[in-house]
């Protein structure tokens, strides 16, 4: 039988994990389009600003120096430059430069102007020079110069050599180093996630075990006694004797072995179907609703005297659900609101109805016990969170997960606060 609502709910962790996949690659993406963008802008700006002051250089020729407005102007525009540059006049000697490790007041223009006209300089100087022109290579190979021409006589007068900022040498580093972080937290979030899944596992297979003793004890409690019972019969009695007993008393025996044998089949079932998917058929949910009443009224302490359990059972549609696992979680329900219970008279209220609005069929298990604090209620269905001093933390976990996993219904707490008691609604979609 079909349950999209199952589904759903099982596949969720796939989901949240191909969310957070494409959560994380549409952020590299940003950052990879963004930084690709700025690096787009800041090239242009510095080619622009490298043409305009080719232009500026042709205009003025060199020495620049001969004309101390030019000077000054030139001086000017090279101090507003954040990135490399070097110019160079057009026998290829550098006549100024900005940002590439060597300070330009270490090479007078004189020296330069000597070179131009053949003359012999300081090799210390020469020296100099020839590191700036390599230092102009270098930044040939990553970026074209641009040419110095005159435009009245078209004749090339020098050229720019530039390079990129350091911001946008940054830039290019940005988005590996983006999708490095992204990776790393990424591993970091499975690494914890899978953390958090693998001890809540370890929880819920502690409490499993626990839970299947208990299960099985009451039962088996119960089976010992009534073999005591029996044996008691026959104590020192001859082997070849007749031992009479009478039918009524046989029969009493008997049809509580056979509820023994019942409930230890039960509760077989129940762990069977944990892990898999099991088969719910359309029925009536009221009966599974009275049989974990019966079932829990008779284990109420003191044979129930001061715990009155109320019923109401309103006409209902049926729902898809599956008997046995059903009536255990709301065992576990019924269980939990007997151990709130601090005050008498105590009373559980337990209603099947349909709620209008959404014409879900509901059941409420409420109780006037303690109630529970906010910090409570969101903690409630955690494995191995309880309030207990002898709990597990597996009962409404357990009753959740076959609830809302199981049957494709709802599990929550509708009302709580402390001193007042709670309300638990189970809610099954029609």
């Amino acid at each position: 039988m079909s349950r999209p609502g199952v589904a759903r709910r099982i596949a969720w962790p796939r989901f949240w994990k191909a969310g957070l996949f494409v959560g994380s690659s549409a952020l590299v993406l940003a950052v990879f389009l963004f930084t690709g963008q700025m690096i787009r802008r800041l090239t242009v700006e510095v080619r622009t600003t490298s043409s305009v002051l080719a232009r500026f250089c042709a205009q003025a020729s060199f020495p620049a120096a001969t004309d101390l407005a030019l000077q000054r102007i030139f001086a000017e525009v090279l101090s507003g430059i954040d990135f490399p540059i070097v110019l160079t006049d057009e026998q290829g000697l550098p006549r100024a430069w900005k940002g590439i490790g060597l300070d330009p007041a270490l090479v007078p223009a004189a020296s330069i102007d000597s070179l131009t006209m053949g003359l012999e300089i300081s090799p210390v100087i020469r020296e100099r020079v020839e590191w700036v022109r390599r230092r102009a290579a270098d930044l040939d190979r990553r970026r074209s110069p641009i040419p110095m021409i005159q435009p009245i006589t078209d004749a090339r007068v020098g050229a720019v050599h530039y390079g990129d900022p350091e911001v946008l040498e940054r830039l290019r580093w940005m988005p590996y180093l983006s999708v490095a972080g992204v990776v790393l937290l990424l591993a970091l979030g499975l690494w914890g996630l899978a953390g958090i899944q693998a001890a809540e596992k370890r929880t819920i297979w502690v409490g499993m075990a626990k839970e299947t003793a208990h299960q099985l004890g009451t039962p088996l409690s119960s089976l010992m006694g009534w073999i005591e019972l029996l044996r008691a019969r026959v104590e020192g009695v001859r082997d070849d004797a007749v031992v009479t007993i009478p039918a009524g008393e046989l029969r009493e025996t008997l049809s509580e072995m056979d509820r023994d044998v019942d409930r230890l089949s039960k509760v077989a079932q129940r762990f069977s179907h944990v892990g898999s998917t099991p088969s719910l058929q359309l029925q009536d949910v009221s009966p599974v609703v009275r049989e974990a009443v019966q079932y829990v009224r008779k284990r109420l302490p003191g044979g129930g005297a001061d715990v009155v359990i109320r019923e109401r059972y309103d006409e209902v549609p049926p729902v898809n659900l599956n008997r046995e696992l059903l009536e255990w979680a709301l065992e576990n329900l019924l269980s939990n609101a007997v151990s709130a219970l601090d005050k008498r008279p105590a009373v559980i209220e337990v209603i099947v109805t349909r709620r209008a609005a959404t014409e879900a069929v509901e059941v409420l298990v409420r109780d006037n016990g303690r109630g529970m604090t906010p910090v409570e209620q969101r903690r409630a269905f955690e494995p191995g969170y309880t309030t207990k001093a002898r709990g597990w933390g597996l009962g409404l976990a357990l009753a959740r997960r076959v609830v809302q996993d199981y049957h494709g219904g709802r599990l929550t707490i509708r009302e709580s606060a402390p001193g007042q008691g709670t309300t638990v609604v189970v809610s099954f979609p029609t």
